[in-house]
């Protein structure tokens, strides 16, 4: 039986015995295509569309502890959500958690995996220390008004938000963006507010490439990146918002295979153009741009880059053609350079379960 709970930010409880000994949290990958807008004060800012798919996901279990510790891959960032939730919550000092990391995808390379880290933490430590002991122990999934919640927990969501709409429920994402600047100051939250949520077909599969040892911009790097771009023209925001509404969305919601690769084609080099001055300084942006097209050359008719890259992603009608493309891949050697993998379009979203 799934349950899907209200007790994330609903209410705030008092300090009590832990709910579970041990939960267990699983998290898809986000793939952002692109933004819509920024720069413009007057105008609703970043924004835009993505998708969530099941691997590489978060995949990591948790336990009460009297203190906060992490093990496995990204457990410093581990610990430094924990301890951002820990005070967002006004935890006592002895509610702790002990997080182990079984998997997770690499950083700052287009797939999400610093928001996703982030929401998965926050939502094990409310589930292990304010969900009453006496409620059923059960899988949950999550509803929008408690990500949103988890998300101010640990302060996510300061451009893009695709990833934490897609923590519950997954599917293809269309967000409108934020207001930046004095309307800001009016806005109800801080959070971009979802326009649209379409589930995938189930046959559709999605053809990640990741280029190894290569990372995109990030942290500061990324924050000068912005700051030294003019900002996005209206029209194009405009001609992105369309083909995302009219084209993309509708395509995705009939199942139309070649209509949804058009659009993803057409908004994901729109999108990049407004980036090219910055993203060109990347090392990898050469090898992307030719990734790109040999990916359409082999067939993958919807392909564009995630982010700031290195990830690609490339939408294949069936598994079948999924696997054609790897052995081409493998025969003209770019498996060399790239990790790459078959992932589902994920339409659940994130999950926790009880383990003991």
């Amino acid at each position: 039986m799934v349950s899907r709970s209200d007790a994330f930010g609903l209410t705030g409880g008092a300090p009590r015995e832990a709910a579970a000994r041990e939960i267990e949290i699983r998290t898809p990958s986000r793939l952002h295509i692109g933004m819509f807008s920024f720069g413009d004060e007057q105008v609703r800012s970043y924004g835009g569309v993505g998708v969530m798919v099941d691997r590489p996901g978060i995949h990591l279990r948790m336990k009460p502890a009297t203190e906060i510790s992490a093990q496995g891959p990204l457990a410093d960032r581990a610990v430094w959500f924990a301890k951002d939730a820990a005070r967002h919550w006004n935890f006592r000092s002895d509610e702790g958690v002990a997080v182990e990391i079984a998997s997770a995808p690499r950083e700052h390379v287009g797939l999400g995996s610093g928001t996703q880290l982030g929401l998965a933490v926050a939502a094990g430590m409310w589930h292990l220390w304010r969900r009453a002991a006496s409620e059923p122990q059960e899988e949950y999934f999550f509803d929008r008004s408690e990500v949103l919640h988890l998300a101010d927990a640990v302060a996510r969501g300061k451009r893009s938000c695709v990833g934490i709409h897609g923590f519950t429920r997954g599917g293809l994402i269309v967000e409108s963006g934020r207001y930046t600047g004095e309307k800001a100051k009016k806005a109800p939250t801080r959070l971009s507010p979802m326009v649209s949520r379409v589930r995938l077909p189930s046959a559709w599969r999605c053809l990640v490439l990741v280029q190894k040892d290569a990372v995109g911009f990030w942290g500061e790097a990324e924050r000068k990146a912005f700051s030294a771009l003019p900002p996005v023209p209206r029209e194009v925001s405009a001609e992105l918002a369309r083909i995302a509404l009219l084209d993309l969305l509708p395509a995705a919601s009939e199942g139309s295979y070649d209509g949804f690769c058009e659009a993803l084609n057409a908004y994901g080099t729109l999108a990049g153009k407004p980036f090219e001055a910055a993203s060109s300084t990347l090392p990898h942006a050469e090898a992307i741009a030719d990734l790109l097209e040999l990916l359409r050359e082999l067939g993958v008719r919807g392909a564009a880059q995630s982010s700031w890259g290195p990830a690609v992603m490339g939408c294949c009608k069936t598994l079948e053609q999924a696997g054609e493309v790897l052995e081409q891949l493998d025969r003209l050697k770019l498996r060399d350079q790239f990790d790459t993998w078959i992932a589902r379009f994920d339409n659940d979203g994130a999950s926790v379960r009880v383990v003991a």
